[in-house]
């Protein structure tokens, strides 16, 4: 369920990541429909009953879909970049698909975790 403060990000993206971005928002709510949606930390959350699990952000070189608990999720693909404590992100440059059953398959982890 999105809102209006969500929404206004997004259009305000650079259309060259907004196209990514909205398809990735769209996986999100395809692979967890219970998730919700907030403005925080300047850029789009979801979040369960289970707690935060992702967000997107945007730079004017790629779109990132990041994971709060990244480092605990299994990614045989690879696809996780980060070093931090928890938080991973995979970067993305108009090359990877949004529908990737890899995606699909962190984000229904991210989300279970």
């Amino acid at each position: 369920m999105s809102n209006a403060k969500v929404n206004a990000w997004f259009d305000a993206i650079d259309p060259t990541q907004r196209s990514i971005l909205v398809a990735l928002r769209g996986l999100i709510f395809a692979v967890v429909p219970e998730a919700t949606e907030e403005l925080k930390w300047s850029r789009p959350c979801y979040a369960n009953a289970r707690g935060m699990f992702c967000y997107l952000y945007s730079t004017k070189a790629y779109a990132t879909l990041g994971f709060q608990n990244g480092a605990a999720l299994d990614d045989p693909e690879g696809l996780l970049e980060g070093t931090g404590k928890g938080m991973r992100h995979i970067k993305f440059t108009g090359g990877r698909s949004p529908n990737d059953p890899s995606l699909v398959a962190l984000l229904k982890q991210a989300a279970a975790t």
